[in-house]
């Protein structure tokens, strides 16, 4: 079998290599295409491989490679940069490999993809079985094109496995949208058709891929499929809220998560591994309050251990909570009325002095508690813990948003029923209930449940407010002293193609805005 993934600059054979005792599967240690495309167990193992490489895209080990994930919950309304990220939209920086890694790892989770559905068919096992396996590739290739389309625009279109025969006969001309969204739309749909509401957590079930034909729904405008597919996983059932402080602990396979990435320090190692690799998220978005010169704090779990401080929530993000009621206030996020917590300081025990708090925000700044990690050892920046990637709260919200858009109408029922949902959750009574919902209440109760999780950017280009509110609203700086926003241009929305792609691909254009 002459299959090989070319991700366009990738000429070798295809190796995957997993050990997914964590997936019910047997351990393998490496596994070449043959043995895939030919047994039962070679194509679970394929199946494997693709969550493996999903979460290495969405929750890289490591910091090396970290802020291709890192500028999508950061570079928006809600975020304030430091160091790399101090100017996400500079030109120059925009432009540089980090922000780019995606475009590789997407196509090749695609090529990956493409032949485990086609050499399928020729593997003898029970077809019910089989499906279930290809719903979940054909989900995740659905899932991944309409990342790529939706963050580059200009993108290659190949639906095919590439191969020793077909490798110079690829079509490097910009993909057609339709030919793009019939392909989601038609893999979403197949998968909906073969897939259960309950399944084991690590894979794919109704919930994730019925809020994905949603999502596409959405880009495409069709507000009547989006509010079809909300309401089907509202009135399931399988997925509803769990309480706030729920949300972000233990191992997250709760009923709110449509998905949770899977991690294991036992399984670990690197994310071709069942357990993954080490994580740095839960070091990203915190201070390093024990850097304060006045010596009072420590490293201690409770306040996130050693921490890069590198972004955070920013000033505007802050100021969109009710501070005495919402409780998300001081669930998702860290309290700052610190403790001193250093034995050997005289104010051990007492409240840290307004007068220790120091204007450099790597030390002292609101901090995101949703990665935070009460296992992760208060002298390491890295921990394993699983991450929830889509939940019921923003089905909720997007439910929200299409019946409001479909109905044209600003006191619509359901718009209102799904949106004071999230409110009631967060606020414990009806009381703070909308009456009336707009896009900049909706835009705000989104931000206040989703701030810095995947999709704050996504939503914020496809209302065509990206840029809008990125120029009022994102900070870059260390201190008050040198904080500043930044010029997002319009071309921005769209990421630049890797030029080392474009000099491969024969002509392929570059975005428009990005020199050559």
């Amino acid at each position: 079998m002459k299959v090989i993934f070319k991700i366009y600059t990738l000429l070798s054979i295809f190796l995957i290599f997993s050990c997914s005792d964590q997936l019910d599967e047997t351990p393998i240690d490496a596994i070449d295409a043959d043995y895939i495309y030919s047994s039962e167990a070679g194509l679970e193992s394929g199946i494997t491989g693709l969550y493996n490489k999903m979460r290495e895209l969405n929750y890289d080990e490591g910091t090396g490679s970290i802020f291709s994930s890192v500028f999508f919950r950061i570079a928006t309304d809600l975020g304030l940069g430091r160091v790399n990220l101090d100017q996400c939209y500079n030109p120059n920086r925009y432009n540089a490999n980090w922000p780019m890694q995606n475009w590789g790892r997407l196509y090749y989770i695609i090529d990956r993809s493409n032949a485990i559905i086609a050499f399928a068919s020729d593997i003898d096992m029970d077809q019910d079985k089989k499906d279930v396996l290809l719903a979940q590739a054909r989900a995740i290739r659905a899932e991944v094109y309409m990342q790529l389309y939706t963050t580059y625009n200009n993108i290659i279109f190949k639906p095919e496995p590439t191969t020793i025969e077909n490798i110079d006969q690829i079509d490097y001309t910009p993909a057609d949208p339709a030919d793009i969204w019939a392909l989601v739309d038609s893999d979403l749909d197949f998968a909906i058709s073969k897939l259960d509401w309950v399944v084991e957590p690590g894979r794919y079930g109704q919930g994730v891929v019925r809020h994905l034909r949603g999502i596409s729904a959405m880009w495409q405008e069709d507000w009547q499929e989006a509010v079809n597919q909300f309401d089907a996983i509202v009135e399931n059932g399988t997925h509803h809220l769990v309480e706030v402080d729920e949300v972000f602990t233990g191992d997250k396979n709760h009923a709110e998560s449509l998905y949770t990435y899977q991690t294991s320090r036992a399984l670990g190692g690197g994310n071709e591994l069942a357990g993954g690799g080490p994580s740095a998220l839960a070091s990203m978005f915190n201070c390093r309050i024990y850097e304060l010169s006045s010596g009072e704090m420590i490293p201690e779990v409770q306040y996130g251990g050693l921490a890069f401080g590198w972004a955070f929530p920013n000033d505007y993000c802050q100021s969109l909570y009710d501070r005495e009621n919402d409780k998300r206030y001081t669930t998702y996020y860290y309290e700052q009325n610190y403790i001193v917590n250093n034995p050997d300081h005289p104010n051990f025990g007492q409240p840290l002095p307004e007068s220790s708090i120091e204007d450099n925000y790597r030390r002292y700044h609101f901090s995101l508690k949703k990665f935070h990690d009460p296992d992760k050892p208060a002298s390491s920046d890295q921990s394993y813990q699983n991450f929830v990637h889509y939940r019921f709260a923003e089905t909720l919200l997007f439910g929200a948003e299409a019946h409001w858009h479909l109905s044209g109408s600003n006191t619509d029922a359901k718009a209102l029923e799904y949106i004071n949902m999230v409110r009631r959750r967060a606020f414990g009574d009806n009381n703070h209930d909308y009456t009336t919902i707009d896009l900049d209440s909706y835009l705000e109760e989104h931000a206040r449940e989703m701030a810095l999780e995947a999709s704050r950017w996504y939503v914020l280009k496809r209302l065509g407010v990206l840029v809008e509110r990125v120029n009022l609203h994102f900070q870059g700086g260390s201190n008050s002293g040198n904080v500043h926003g930044v010029q997002m241009e319009d071309y921005m929305v769209n990421y630049p193609i890797p030029q080392s792609q474009i000099d491969l691909m024969k002509g392929f254009p570059q975005n428009p805005g990005y020199t050559q």
